[in-house]
């Protein structure tokens, strides 16, 4: 009991001393340059002296409050002070690798991958790099290598997750599915030998990812599976719900789809992905006061941004109102001369214009004669 006790006093220290350092690092970054007036040289030189894992630590804590520019800092500064760490070597490839400089990444693994033994971690960062470069089979060769020397290679299944996730970002689908599968074995094998369960949110990530992958290689039924496998976990998730909604339009569920979008909407009012394709929905089945209400919310967020003054614009075209139509498609075009959208509706608006001028209607029709070619939401309950 007393070992457990020491055991975990020395853990609440070595928190205790690391939090110091990230503030005192943060501090000393942030202040303003005055304040070193007042302190001797001895004082400054020890107040930047930080150990190799509390830069660790700084560097992660910025990944984890999402400040990617001091991560980068902290990263290169750290890994200069401490050329033989392999694990500030990965860390500083990685934000080399976030900055896509591919080529300055490359340079420094061929400098220093000698300094240390065959590392999984450093190989899996020459995927890393590989794959920015667009060298799919370079990457997977070091992948290959990267769990041929790890004793353990269940160890490094966040890191081939973040695999996938280049490969995503790249829009390298296919493959990026090769590495979120090879991420689930590594998972398994490691919970198995933990006696562990998943996290929800590590799950609710690799099942969005997964889910992503397959709409965009067309596995559309697939995906919505894997989407509701994370409503499951996270159903306040309005990013889950938008792109929910995104593959029921493609699938021509438009009532699905309409309701997708709600959700969202109705959990993030801020979501401007949402309320532009509900906006783009409710055109196409028939609601143009619906779809000129969301896209007015959407310019609120998004100000002067021509897809969407082009989404009222043709709210105000189906609502019968051209005049306004048109100063909303010119409108468009102040922002952005050769916006194809904007010109092509303003040329039909101008020929409607045209049209009504030469056949002068009785009465005046407020729904664009072309309209009754759309869906309408009421009649799709069951689609």
């Amino acid at each position: 009991m007393d070992q457990d006790r020491e055991e975990q006093e020395f853990e609440r220290q070595e928190d205790e001393r690391l939090r110091r350092a990230f503030e005192r690092y943060d501090s000393l970054h942030n202040r303003k340059g005055s304040t070193s007036l007042h302190m001797d040289s001895g004082s400054i030189a020890e107040e930047n002296r930080f150990e190799e894992d509390e830069y660790e630590y700084i560097i992660d804590k910025y990944v984890d409050l999402y400040n990617i520019d001091m991560a980068n800092k902290a990263s290169e500064e750290g890994f200069k002070k401490h050329p033989y760490s392999s694990a500030l070597l990965v860390r500083y490839t990685d934000a080399l690798v976030i900055l896509k400089d591919f080529s300055k990444a490359l340079q420094v693994l061929d400098n220093y991958k000698d300094s240390f033994p065959p590392n999984a971690d450093i190989y899996l960062s020459y995927s890393r790099v590989y794959i920015g470069k667009k060298d799919l089979v370079e990457a997977r060769r070091y992948f290959d290598m990267a769990i041929a020397v790890e004793s353990f290679p269940e160890d490094v299944c966040d890191s081939v997750h973040t695999l996938a996730q280049d490969c995503m970002e790249i829009e390298e689908y296919q493959e990026a599915l090769y590495y979120l599968d090879r991420t689930a074995e590594l998972t398994a094998t490691w919970n198995a030998k933990h006696n562990e369960k998943e996290k929800d949110e590590n799950l609710t990530s690799f099942w969005f990812d997964y889910a992503f992958c397959c709409e965009k290689l067309g596995q559309e039924d697939k995906s919505i599976e894997l989407y509701q496998k994370c409503l499951d976990i996270d159903p306040f998730n309005d990013i889950i719900w938008h792109n929910l909604g995104i593959i029921y339009e493609k699938k021509n569920r438009y009532k699905d789809s309409y309701d997708a979008f709600g959700y969202a909407i109705a959990l993030n009012p801020q979501n401007i992905h949402a309320l532009f394709n509900m906006g783009q929905l409710c055109i196409e089945c028939k609601m143009p006061e619906e779809a000129l209400k969301h896209f007015n919310d959407f310019n609120r967020i998004e100000k002067n941004n021509p897809d969407g003054i082009c989404g009222q614009a043709l709210s105000y075209f189906f609502l019968g109102d051209l005049n306004q139509a048109e100063i909303l498609y010119r409108k468009a075009l102040i922002f952005d001369p050769n916006h194809k959208v904007a010109l092509t509706g303003l040329a039909e608006v101008q020929a409607e214009k045209k049209l009504q001028e030469k056949i002068k209607p009785r009465h005046k029709d407020t729904r664009n004669k072309n309209q009754a070619d759309y869906p309408d939401l009421e009649d799709l309950e069951g689609v």
